[in-house]
């Protein structure tokens, strides 16, 4: 499973040839919690173990592990194309068909390393690509600190 930093992003996946930016933030959080559970269950389901027993793992690979993974990789997905200004356009369906039952465990660690990095720090800001005036910045990063 090919990763690298993406503009805007904290990972990204490969789906079918098509470079999907991973974004996690409080937003993408809700919707894992509405469409999987709370997070300890999800986090469970989408490693494929079961929610009330950690030490089995007997669902990995199953339908609740396949269609959980599925959800993450989609919402965290979608949320990476539409801060990249392009259509988020992934469903749970276009996900498995293009992801190759080999990468589901890299596909998924590529997401869960998001998650972490997003639970650490926020999206930094767009910032206008220009000219920059130094002493402007200056300026205001000492009114910034006197306030």
């Amino acid at each position: 499973m090919k990763r690298k930093e993406v503009k805007g992003s904290m990972a990204s996946i490969n789906l079918k040839g098509r470079e999907i930016p991973l974004v996690y933030t409080t937003w993408e959080m809700k919707q894992i919690q509405e469409e999987l559970g709370p997070m300890h269950r999800a986090i469970k389901l989408i490693l494929g173990r079961n929610p009330d027993d950690e030490n089995d793992t007997s669902g990995y690979g199953g339908p609740e592990h396949l269609s959980a993974a599925a959800k993450l990789i989609r919402i965290l997905g979608n949320a990476g194309l539409e801060e990249e200004g392009l259509e988020p356009d992934l469903t749970d369906k276009k996900v498995m068909r293009a992801l190759p039952p080999s990468e589901i465990a890299a596909a998924v660690n590529a997401c869960m390393d998001t998650m972490a990095k997003g639970m650490a720090s926020e999206i930094p800001e767009k910032k206008d690509e220009g000219p920059v005036d130094v002493t402007l910045e200056e300026i205001n990063k000492k009114k910034e600190r006197t306030d």
